[in-house]
């Protein structure tokens, strides 16, 4: 091979590698960047008997992502929404809370929106320092968790006195758990004698359910078929489609107790409510978990913004950011109660017949 075919080669190789160099920078310009993306996690029944409260959630939670991400995110991050369906079972519940905990990338969750299924995913979560923010559960150990709710002390206390009677008066109780052992322990000081109803009478004058909406209908039932006029106190369960399904004309002089307010008994609520079914096509009017679950996603977002601010925001950094969350939104203004991890001064609605 001579010089000047050599030298005739190099230079050809020379305005290839060039162009090649060329074309891939224009081609790499072209190219967007990626968004930096956190995830965020929710569990909710999206099947089975409480199917409306899982719906009720996942539109919410998909128009205030795309709210937040359409106004630039949280610090430039754009929110991402993990949800899994947990039909409100114990083991779903708990498979959900271990697949989101093996995804690195979620930093808090939103759920579960029964006490059963929080109280059985609640342990995964603390025992892997997820936040939670936990809706429709109380959690006794609350190291990392966050209730979008009053104390089970402050909404029994709102439930004695929501029904009017003239006490002393007779009153059973229906249910277990938290709430039920805070109405149990307030119900001699508010001039309720409690009794145990059976299948026959004497009924109470009251009865108070912390029952699942399904089981609460269907309790109610017998009572109603054997003449019992009397007053059914419970918490926003019954404002369910499941219980008005169910109960159907039993379903009177029902006392619903919530933190909670119906989007359609507040007109200010109606710019948000078209908003919501604009979500999708065919979407229902906002149920009683919609508009907690909206604001539960804007508290992450004010937590990630303080958490952001570091650099890349983790579970632990969001934990902490929760804890000084201010958020003044549509449910009033949420803050914890530091020592419970109860939100400070929720509202209570009483919506009766």
């Amino acid at each position: 091979m001579n010089a000047d075919f050599k030298k005739l080669i190099c230079v050809h190789l020379r305005k290839s590698a060039s162009i090649f160099f060329f074309l891939l920078c224009v081609l790499t310009a072209c190219v967007p960047a990626l968004p930096r993306v956190i995830k965020i996690g929710l569990v909710a029944p999206f099947e089975g008997r409480y199917r409306s409260i899982g719906y009720d959630a996942i539109y919410a939670a998909r128009l205030a992502v795309r709210e937040i991400n359409a106004a630039g995110g949280v610090n430039g991050w754009q929110l991402e929404l993990v949800a899994y369906d947990d039909r409100a079972d114990l083991e779903m519940a708990r498979a959900a809370a271990r697949n989101l905990l093996t995804d690195p990338d979620v930093v808090a969750v939103i759920g579960h929106y029964r006490q059963e299924t929080t109280a059985a995913a609640g342990e995964f979560y603390m025992a892997g320092e997820m936040p939670l923010i936990a809706l429709g559960g109380w959690l006794t150990n609350t190291t990392g968790v966050w209730h979008l709710s009053p104390s089970p002390e402050t909404l029994a206390a709102r439930m004695l006195t929501a029904a009017p009677v003239i006490t002393p008066a007779t009153a059973a109780l229906w249910g277990d758990g938290p709430l039920a052992a805070a109405l149990a322990a307030q119900m001699p000081a508010q001039g309720y004698r409690r009794i145990a109803d059976g299948d026959g009478l004497p009924w109470p004058d009251v009865v108070f359910s912390t029952l699942p909406p399904a089981d609460a209908a269907e309790r109610l039932a017998a009572p109603r078929a054997q003449g019992w006029a009397g007053i059914l106190v419970g918490d926003g369960d019954l404002l369910s489609p499941t219980f008005t399904a169910i109960a159907g004309d039993a379903a009177q002089a029902v006392y619903a107790v919530t933190p909670y307010p119906q989007p359609s008994t507040l007109p200010q609520l109606e710019a948000w409510t078209a908003a919501y079914r604009a979500v999708g096509p065919h979407v229902p009017d906002p149920g009683p978990y919609a508009l907690p679950t909206y604001e539960a996603v804007y508290v992450l977002s004010e937590a990630l913004a303080t958490a952001t601010q570091f650099g890349l925001p983790t579970r632990s950094s969001v934990m902490m950011a929760l804890s000084g969350v201010r958020r003044v939104g549509m449910l009033g203004t949420v803050t914890w109660d530091m020592e419970s991890s109860f939100w400070q001064d929720a509202p209570v609605y009483v919506y009766a017949p």
